[in-house]
C-alpha cells in the first residue's frame, strides 16, 4: 500500500541565500554571544572568590591595622 503523504522533499521551499550582511551579523551574533558568556563565568567565579575571601575575617575588625593616637 503506498503512502498518501506527498513528499515533503519533492515540493519543499528553498530558503533564499544568505547575504553577506547576514552572514557577518550571523557570525558577529555567535561571537558576542560567546564573549557575553565567558564574562559571565569570569564574574561568577570572582563573585565567589570574593565571597569567600570576605567570610574569612569579619567586616570591621582590623586587628593588625594601628590604632589612631587621640588628640
Amino acid at each position: 500500500m503506498t503512502s498518501k503523504k506527498p513528499s515533503l522533499g519533492l515540493f519543499r521551499e528553498i530558503p533564499a541565500p544568505l547575504t553577506p550582511f547576514e552572514k557577518t551579523a550571523a557570525a558577529a551574533k555567535t561571537i558576542i554571544e560567546t564573549e557575553a558568556s565567558k564574562r559571565a563565568d569570569l564574574t561568577a567565579s570572582l563573585r565567589a572568590a570574593r565571597l569567600a575571601r570576605d567570610v574569612g575575617p569579619a567586616h570591621g575588625s582590623d586587628k593588625g591595622a594601628p590604632s589612631k593616637p587621640s588628640r
